[in-house]
């Protein structure tokens, strides 16, 4: 439970049992001992929310992607077969 300027905000965590990596664990270990986490559960839950951000553009880059075949679908959009040999011959021939 975390108090933000005298409003009460609950965090709701859902316990999730997974394998990792010794490496990982290790790691985890090594944050609870300089301090930097007081747990391994926080130390592992820290790990994630950092790499959450990364994950999200990635997953935002592929979201933007689906949309812009959905919409070239919607459109009759068709890609011609064959050309792109045409395009690389005429290029190398200009070299």
């Amino acid at each position: 439970m975390m108090v933000y300027l005298g409003i009460v905000w609950c965090i709701m965590s859902i316990p999730v049992t997974i394998k990792l990596k010794k490496e990982i664990v290790e790691l985890a270990g090594k944050m609870v001992k300089y301090g930097v986490a007081k747990s391994r559960s926080h130390a592992i839950r820290l790990m994630i929310e950092h790499g959450i951000e990364k994950v999200a553009k990635e997953l935002e880059f592929w979201e933007n992607l689906r949309r812009g075949v959905e919409e070239l679908k919607r459109s009759n959009y068709r890609i011609s077969h064959g050309g792109l040999s045409a395009l690389l011959n005429e290029e190398r021939s200009k070299r």
